[in-house]
């Protein structure tokens, strides 16, 4: 492969090769998705069982990228498996397939919306934006406390602070909201994201209504979350998207919110594993379990506290545990950042840093409740980007 490896594409002939851009099929595992392509299946079995794990959770929405040979021959495949980390399987020149952990690339920019609602929170933002994620982000954050049918009018001015990572030109993943606020009859309804990771209002109270509980009492964790690590040691990137909790087989499964059971089976990774969709949105996934309580099966519904499970070690698992995920659609994020406190409010340092937030974020509202500033286009992007194999610095082609 030399020093360089190519990462990004888009579709067009390059050295003689065609780049196929496709999505993710779902409900397709790694495995058959091998076997579909006609790839060796050890490609898998070599990979250790966090990696192993990862393959499971690829979005169901993943925009896949293929690189084919005017002989019909896959020469790389890209596969995301968050917004950080993707699958590289490439044909080395030895004509053997190998498969690796790269990092992704893309841009994050700091952006702010500000429009005037005409038909919709909703509708305008998608209009301003295009961003399907973003509308429903705002709309679901204001869930409970704005009654966007009844109270919101025409002309309501609504602001959100935003950051929204590029790739390629167009949205990728998620955007992160730092702060947004709507006003409604010159009332002002704000949302401000503290250093936790969690959406508090100006009085510093947890904004959101629908709050989920952990799923184990007394929980002791021994893994968190992260999307994208370099390991030392192995001297590679690992990811891990969701946290374990370490406790004693046969202990108690609790389900985090109220909900309804969407997946309650085997999973090649995961093992036992129970799936629930909750009325925000969020789909909460409960892993490794040596059995499901009596009575639990995919349609069940479940109220929050609910027994759903015991402890085990089923799976691809190194021992006891229950590795607790949470995910916005098929999209994973930090089950910690959407729990709910053990008390509320804030004191010394962390009330300190929230009155600093909220003060810069309310200088932006103000800033555009003033100007009423339009939505501008990102700048245009290279369409081919490689990747130095010892730096994994991004080298436009």
């Amino acid at each position: 492969m030399g020093r360089f490896v190519l990462l990004l594409l888009l579709p067009l002939f390059l050295f003689g090769s065609t780049v196929k851009p496709f999505k993710w099929n779902n409900g397709e595992s790694f495995l058959t998705f091998l076997e579909r392509k006609k790839l060796p299946l050890s490609l898998f079995y070599k990979l250790d069982k966090e990696d192993q794990k990862l393959t499971e959770d690829i979005p169901f929405h993943a925009k896949c990228q293929m690189l084919v040979s005017d002989k019909n021959i896959i020469e790389q495949i890209l596969i995301p498996m968050n917004d950080e980390l993707q699958l590289q399987i490439y044909l080395t020149p030895k004509k053997r397939y190998k498969m690796q952990v790269v990092p992704i690339i893309s841009k994050t920019y700091r952006e702010v919306l500000y429009t005037e609602i005409k038909t919709a929170p909703y509708d305008d933002i998608l209009k301003a934006t295009g961003s399907i994620n973003l509308a429903s982000r705002f709309v679901r954050m204001f869930k409970g406390r704005v009654n966007f049918k009844k109270d919101v009018k025409p002309g309501n001015p609504l602001v959100i602070v935003y950051e929204q990572k590029y790739r390629l030109g167009k949205y990728f993943s998620m955007p992160e909201v730092s702060g947004a606020m709507i006003e409604i009859a010159g009332k002002r309804y704000a949302v401000y994201k503290h250093t936790d990771g969690r959406y508090y209002d100006a009085k510093g109270a947890q904004f959101e209504k629908f709050i989920f509980k952990l799923p184990i009492r007394n929980a002791r964790m021994t893994s968190g979350f992260t999307k994208r690590r370099y390991h030392p040691v192995l001297h590679r990137y690992r990811a891990h998207v969701g946290v374990d909790f370490g406790a004693r087989p046969g202990t108690q499964i609790l389900a985090t919110g109220e909900g309804r059971v969407c997946f309650a089976g085997y999973s090649n990774g995961y093992g036992k594993t129970i799936k629930i969709r909750h009325s925000n949105g969020l789909t909460s996934l409960y892993a490794h379990q040596k059995g499901f309580k009596q009575g639990i099966h995919t349609g069940s519904k479940v109220k929050q506290g609910d027994i759903i499970g015991y402890v085990g070690s089923s799976g691809l698992s190194s021992g006891p545990h229950l590795h607790f995920g949470m995910y916005d659609g098929s999209t994973p994020i930090n089950p910690l950042s959407v729990m709910k406190k053990k008390t509320e409010g804030f004191t010394g340092k962390e009330h300190r840093q929230f009155v600093a937030i909220r003060s810069k974020l309310d200088r932006i509202f103000n800033e555009q409740m003033r100007t009423k500033p339009l939505k501008r286009k990102i700048a245009d992007f290279p369409d081919v980007y490689y990747v130095d194999k010892e730096t994994f610095k991004a080298k436009v082609f």
